[in-house]
């Protein structure tokens, strides 16, 4: 009889232990996707040289960012190249 019982102890502990885990990883991976969507927040459309924040301008019909205090232009990836093509015709 004490076989039977330590035999269902242990498949409840081991199903709870499985319970919790399952529910830790949901947890942190939300925790995760929190944390990057803050930092996306606080980084998102701020000027990398003085941290006020940027707005979108079309040049040459290419969008790139400028700061709206120290009018820095910053721009994505191949937007130079594109504009340089551009001016280049």
């Amino acid at each position: 009889m004490d076989q039977k019982i330590a035999k269902e102890d242990e498949f409840f502990h081991q199903h709870n232990q499985k319970l919790i885990e399952e529910r830790r990883k949901k947890i942190d991976a939300k925790r995760a996707e929190e944390e990057k969507e803050l930092r996306k927040n606080t980084h998102w459309m701020k000027c990398p040289k003085c941290g006020h924040d940027m707005e979108e301008v079309n040049i040459e019909n290419i969008l790139v960012d400028k700061c709206t205090e120290c009018e820095g232009l910053f721009f994505d990836r191949d937007e130079v190249d594109t504009l340089i093509e551009v001016r280049g015709k």
